[in-house]
């Protein structure tokens, strides 16, 4: 991978991130920029953009599994569309390792936010577990968080491991 191609990646994900945190929304404009670089990049940079079905394998897999997390109220829409329209401009040679870094980051910030609240609400979750109040417990450990900054550290993890 170019590092042009990561800087390139990087500003959008640092850009795409912030806005997540500020709205809890990720415009369909980022999916369409997107869909519009990656006709550019296949026709410039066709060593790392190859015209073949397996550039579309993760896109098609983000859209598919994506509305499933979606309708089960896991996964915003937008995050999914984001995400599909993401692995078009990532090199094909990185899809692996990029959605392999994405499961590590998620799993980790997910952890991390599960277990704050935990400790933040324990007296509640406590009550809750001894009265058998499942419906309490779900209610206060359901959340769902702004998704595009968990994919800027899968991005940025990748990064350091290319360079390494």
């Amino acid at each position: 991978m170019t590092p042009i191609i990561f800087g390139l990646i990087l500003i959008q994900l640092l850009a795409v991130a912030w806005i997540d945190l500020k709205t809890h929304k990720i415009s369909n404009r980022w999916a369409m920029l997107n869909v519009l670089l990656s006709v550019v990049l296949h026709l410039f940079f066709r060593s790392h953009y190859p015209l073949d079905w397996e550039v579309l394998l993760f896109p098609v897999g983000f859209i598919v599994i994506g509305f499933f997390l979606f309708l089960v109220n896991i996964m915003g829409a937008g995050d999914s569309k984001y995400l599909a329209s993401l692995f078009l401009i990532v090199p094909v040679e990185l899809h692996l390792g990029f959605f392999e870094r994405l499961i590590l980051s998620t799993m980790l910030v997910g952890a991390f936010l599960l277990s704050a609240k935990v400790i933040k609400n324990f007296a509640q979750l406590r009550a809750y577990f001894i009265g058998h109040y499942w419906s309490g417990i779900k209610g206060i450990i359901k959340s769902r968080f702004s998704y595009a900054p968990v994919i800027l550290i899968a991005w940025i993890i990748l990064g350091v491991n290319q360079w390494r």
